[in-house]
């Protein structure tokens, strides 16, 4: 119950409890001064008609005696007047009935009034003639007493009415500012931190508004230093500290997410020519001056170029691996050569005859990351077999199916639901009093060809959305995952992959929404998965999943989470479920304090969003211990 609905109960319930002792108390009062009332008109009315009767009173047989009395008892309102003579023998008697019509009988019971009976003896001369009674009648008492009730009753049912009324919008008025605070809170709660800027001018609810303030303006800083400190640990940990590059593990990830959308371009390998013997000659600081001038060379041959989409990488010492996005060997061959003129004329300014050589390969969208690297070594080392700052390209062939024949595999894999479903990813609970719990385990699609043989899942996603067949694809898995949850009546979480066309499709979701309404009792151990890469691509429609996925009572997770896709800060807008960290942060981190420190932030703020923090493929007994001591959720191994 409201506090508002409270309050005016409580109010109601005062003012009526009051009104009803200050009404008895009024009736009886009224009650009591019409019963002496009554008395003393009946005393006066006897005396009177015994002073009127006196002269006549010793002839008992006049008809004046009945005349007189007739005539006082029609003018007033009695009960009864007797006559009788000195032996007590009636000589006029008039009665009216008692009877009270206009009076319900319950209210002559609740409030009774006494019978009000008077007496006079009627003097004959020198001796005593008779003797009069009058007797009022009680009605006309009733009749006033009943008027007097039922208009103090209409009197005090419009006041209450008018009352309850100015109550209601007082407290409306007077409590508008807690629903506020309750809907500040809230916002909290899901990490927006807003303030109430107009404050209530009632004391108390001022000063929890102002209190909500500060607190939220509190938290807010304290996130935002958070999310600082975890840009600049990430940032120190992906990016070389010398030349500002990304490294190996951004490079990974760039190359999953270019074969996940069939993206085409040129793979390089770029090796800076016996570095070791240039730094034997030269200081270390001239030497870091050099890189970071082939850096700047390289970049700016590709600016001259105009390669659309260059990314460059530090992979370790004097080696670089560059992605553009080539159109065709020709586009990459004056890319190379743009490369290596700037490079040699840098070359001249140390006496550096071979700067560097470059090896290439165009994208296989049906290979992998390790073997374009592989192919484009073998390129870097015919380039240096040709010369001096030379290059050379390598053709990459996974020997595999063409465009058309992976068409008709996708179609009869997804017309034949020809998938297995791998639950070998678990993530186990990190409490000392839970570490056997299994948190969550994620479901891995595995397609199968003609042969049974597993094809490569990224290819095949990538063909099934160009087809417009990935939304069956991924329905029917979600329906697999739904089917072992309440077949095997499972506890715990069970995260599903989505890809982004079926996140943003209203087709998927409509019959995602039938989905879960079939199943609401275990939907909340159901939990989308989406990459943080994958949700940087349309922000807006992420967060429209998430709420529709909320609504329908499952769950979400981000996985391979890196703040240079998403800001922490910026995570306060989704209200996410889980957050699955990417590899990179908890890799090593028994031994490197800064890791250690930048998963405690992410932790810290993850408490803060009220977002379970998860550490995904933990190697080492020693990288398990330290993400356990951080107080992580789970993590998987």
């Amino acid at each position: 119950m409201t506090l508002s609905k409270q309050l005016l109960l409580l109010i109601s319930a005062m003012f009526l409890a009051i009104f009803t002792i200050n009404f008895y108390t009024s009736l009886t009062n009224i009650r009591d001064y019409l019963q002496v009332e009554s008395e003393i008109h009946a005393q006066d009315t006897a005396t009177s008609l015994g002073l009127s009767l006196s002269p006549y009173i010793l002839d008992e047989d006049d008809t004046i005696l009945a005349t007189m009395v007739n005539t006082i008892f029609d003018r007033g309102y009695y009960l009864e007047i007797l006559l009788e003579n000195m032996d007590g023998k009636e000589l006029v008697r008039r009665t009216n009935p008692k009877t009270f019509e206009d009076v319900p009988q319950w209210f002559t019971e609740l409030l009774p009034m006494e019978t009000a009976t008077a007496d006079s003896e009627i003097d004959g001369g020198w001796v005593v003639g008779g003797k009069v009674y009058v007797t009022i009648h009680p009605g006309l008492g009733y009749l006033k007493l009943w008027q007097q009730a039922k208009d103090s009753l209409l009197f005090a049912a419009i006041s209450l009415t008018i009352f309850i009324v100015l109550l209601f919008l007082m407290l409306r008025f007077v409590l508008s500012p807690l629903g506020r605070i309750e809907k500040l809170a809230l916002s909290i709660a899901d990490g927006q931190f807003a303030t109430i800027d107009k404050l209530p001018w009632t004391t108390e609810i001022r000063n929890v508004a102002h209190a909500m303030n500060l607190m939220s303006g509190k938290i807010e800083k304290v996130i935002t230093n958070l999310n600082n400190r975890l840009e600049e640990t990430g940032k120190r940990l992906r990016v070389d500290e010398l030349t500002g590059l990304e490294t190996r593990t951004t490079f990974e990830t760039e190359m999953k997410e270019r074969f996940m959308s069939r993206q085409q371009g040129y793979l390089f390998i770029i090796r800076i020519d016996e570095l070791g013997k240039l730094a034997a000659t030269l200081s270390s600081e001239k030497v870091d001056a050099f890189i970071k001038q082939f850096v700047d060379e390289t970049r700016a041959a590709l600016k001259d170029q105009g390669v659309a989409g260059d990314f460059l990488y530090r992979i370790v010492g004097s080696e670089f691996i560059l992605i553009a996005d080539c159109q065709n060997q020709k586009s990459a061959e004056q890319l190379c050569e743009a490369v290596l003129k700037r490079l040699a004329a840098l070359g001249a300014q140390y006496d550096k005859t071979s700067v560097a050589h470059i090896g290439g390969v165009a994208f296989d969208p049906q290979g992998t990351t390790a073997e374009l690297v592989s192919a484009a070594t073998e390129a870097y080392e015919k380039a240096r077999l040709i010369g001096q700052n030379s290059f050379a390209f390598t053709e990459y062939s996974a020997n595999t199916r063409s465009m058309d024949e992976w068409k008709r595999l996708v179609g009869d894999i997804v017309d034949n639901k020809r998938v297995e479903i791998d639950y070998g990813i678990k993530a186990y609970s990190l409490a000392d009093n839970e570490s056997d719990k299994l948190v969550l385990e994620e479901a891995m699609s595995r397609v199968l060809d003609e042969k049974g043989e597993a094809l490569p899942i990224g290819t095949f996603i990538s063909v099934a959305e160009t087809l417009g067949r990935i939304l069956e694809f991924d329905l029917h898995i979600v329906e697999q995952v739904i089917k072992r949850i309440r077949t095997e009546a499972i506890d715990h979480d069970i995260a599903v992959n989505v890809s982004f066309t079926a996140l943003a499709s209203n087709e998927f979701r409509s019959a995602l929404y039938e989905l879960l309404k079939d199943n609401q009792d275990i939907a909340g151990h159901l939990v989308f998965s989406v990459t943080a890469y994958g949700a940087t691509r349309d922000i807006k429609a992420f967060a429209s999943f998430i709420d529709f996925i909320h609504r329908n009572g499952a769950r979400i997770i981000l996985k391979r989470f890196e703040s240079r896709f998403i800001a922490m800060d910026d995570l306060k807008q989704f209200r996410l479920d889980y957050i699955r960290l990417a590899r990179i942060y908890t890799e090593n981190i028994g031994n490197d304090s800064e890791k250690r420190r930048l998963v405690e932030a992410m932790k810290e703020l993850g408490e803060l969003l009220n977002v379970r923090i998860l550490a995904e493929s933990v190697a080492s007994d020693a990288d398990y211990q330290a993400v356990r001591e951080i107080g992580l959720t789970a993590a998987s191994r």
